[in-house]
């Protein structure tokens, strides 16, 4: 392999504390830590005001670095465009990978996919001093929601976002989180050995860049116990697993609702004992009765697209199961039109892409394919937020302390304007001492 063009760091950092579902951990109180990888360009040791800091966030059951051919070819495009990347950030979440290993002793199986949003958000507070704006967010899958939960919580945090592959839907039955919680149920999940595990994943994963399988085989298996060469065959290799277990896939695919509890219609649901029992039962949401699997995030981002105030490219592989083209413009439709949205598509704040031979995992299938339009929206972007940053500093810095933080004269001027229309009202204003 080509010499990668960062230097990697590696930090281990908490989590938010206290986590969504009291069952995600052993104890409410226990604290679980995240692993996180930093790739600093290495043409770029004293980045300058203006470098672009990117924030990933990964699909269920993949390492982190399996982004890394992403980065790379990212960071080509934006050096030969004259754009500077200062860091970018990504970390396993607590359930997953080398978190997971962290976290061994301490996980349950009830992960909320807000529950790395928080997470995130600590993690940028813990290394704010490097992590000035432009902020750049780019998820896959999963990784999509918990940016758009971490957007939501902070609007004004990234610049743009540039989400791939989403699973965010209007409606339990549209979702396909049942279909990848059955695909990881019954897949394999150990191997007698590494190189068995090297022939059945260079099978199931041909469809993958060459670069991304290397990375699978080196991040995504974990060493089991070690095997006893009994036959005496020279052959004393470890058993492998997945580093993230296909348990903790599932739990973040779905949550049960095994009793049938019915949302807004709890006045006739006949049980009542789990309704008080907000441990397990505090967010059933959908249709009139949701069975006996739910999961409630997806939802409920789909409800609050419009409320997403970054800049929006969203990015599909043209065969995935998550991509047909209703699902796509409803999206496209809905993003950034609220209040305190972007504006939306039609203001020029959301677009879409469609790589037309991608799956859903079409990040490590064609990572160019990806990286290209994902390169061009970032330079357009970053050249809007230089516009608005100098907009905003314009005749701001000059002003004094006092004069920061005090009305301006203009605000007084209008809402002297303002009340003598009559539009306060008929009630006389006054001073509240």
């Amino acid at each position: 392999m080509e010499p990668s063009p960062f230097n990697i760091t590696e930090h281990v950092v908490d989590c938010q504390h206290i986590r969504e579902y009291a069952r995600a951990t052993r104890s409410t109180n226990d604290a679980l830590k995240l692993a996180v990888k930093q790739y600093t360009p290495k043409s770029n040791p004293n980045p300058q005001p203006g470098d672009v800091t990117i924030i990933g966030a990964t699909s269920v059951g993949s390492p982190k670095e399996l982004n890394e051919p992403l980065w790379e070819e990212v960071y080509e495009r934006l050096e030969r465009q004259g754009l500077r990347i200062r860091s970018i950030w990504i970390t396993d979440s607590a359930h997953q990978a080398a978190s997971a290993a962290i976290n061994a002793e301490h996980l349950g199986f009830e992960p909320s996919w807000f529950d790395h949003s928080r997470d995130l958000l600590y993690m940028i507070n813990k290394f704010k001093a490097e992590m000035p704006k432009p902020i750049i967010g780019v998820g896959h899958s999963i990784g999509v929601g918990q940016l758009l939960g971490l957007s939501l919580i902070h609007p004004r945090l990234f610049t743009s976002l540039i989400l791939i592959e989403p699973v965010i839907v209007k409606d339990f039955d549209s979702g396909r989180g049942s279909s990848f919680a059955k695909s990881a149920l019954i897949k394999k999940d150990t191997w007698k050995s590494r190189s068995e595990a090297d022939a059945y994943f260079r099978k199931a994963l041909q469809g993958w860049d060459s670069r991304c399988l290397d990375l699978w085989f080196k991040y995504g298996l974990r060493d089991l116990d070690f095997q006893a060469d009994s036959a005496g065959t020279g052959n004393h290799e470890s058993a492998v697993g997945l580093a993230t277990t296909k348990d903790q896939e599932i739990a973040q695919s779905l949550r049960p609702n095994f009793v049938d509890l019915q949302p807004a219609n709890i006045d006739s649901n006949k049980h009542s004992d789990y309704l008080r029992d907000p441990t397990f039962y505090i967010d059933v949401t959908g249709q009139s009765k949701t069975l006996p699997f739910y999961r409630y995030e997806p939802i409920l981002l789909w409800r609050l697209l419009k409320y997403v105030r970054p800049s929006v490219l969203w990015i599909y592989g043209g065969k995935s199961i998550m991509a047909t083209p209703d699902q796509r413009a409803e999206k496209l439709q809905r993003t950034g039109t609220g209040v305190g949205g972007s504006g939306g598509y039609k203001n020029g704040r959301v677009k879409e892409i469609v790589i037309p031979e991608g799956g859903h995992f079409v990040p490590f299938e064609d990572v160019a394919g990806v990286a290209e339009p994902a390169s061009e929206w970032i330079r357009h972007e970053i050249a809007r937020w230089k516009e608005e940053e100098d907009r905003i500093q314009k005749g701001w810095l000059e002003l004094t302390a006092k004069e920061r933080s005090s009305i301006p004269n203009e605000w007084l001027a209008q809402m002297d304007k303002y009340f003598m229309k009559g539009k306060a009202g008929k009630t006389k204003v006054r001073a509240k001492l």
